[in-house]
């Protein structure tokens, strides 16, 4: 594993320990909610919809939904974020699997 992605992986597990449980449940559901739509969605869906969680929190449950077996959702396109706080960071654009 590379420096950077062990230090990625370093701050989302540290970002998911530190919150809240019923606020991780929450992030989790709403991805969930997501991918059964089976519309594309991204980060800044999730964002939308939970408008008090903080932002690593939501990048750190995606990326732990991404990893599940069996897959729930995959990558489908990247876009540039409407976040003014992401500097318009390229973020992934997910669909639910079947």
């Amino acid at each position: 594993m590379s420096t950077a992605a062990a230090l990625r992986d370093l701050g989302h597990a540290t970002t998911t320990h530190a919150a809240d449980p019923r606020l991780v449940l929450t992030v989790d559901r709403v991805i969930a909610e997501a991918n059964a739509t089976g519309n594309r969605w991204s980060a800044d869906d999730i964002r939308d919809a939970l408008p008090v969680v903080a932002g690593p929190l939501v990048g750190a449950r995606i990326r732990a939904a991404a990893l599940r077996k069996p897959r729930e959702m995959r990558k489908v396109d990247m876009k540039r974020s409407a976040l003014l706080s992401t500097r318009r960071a390229w973020i992934a654009v997910w669909q639910g699997t079947p």
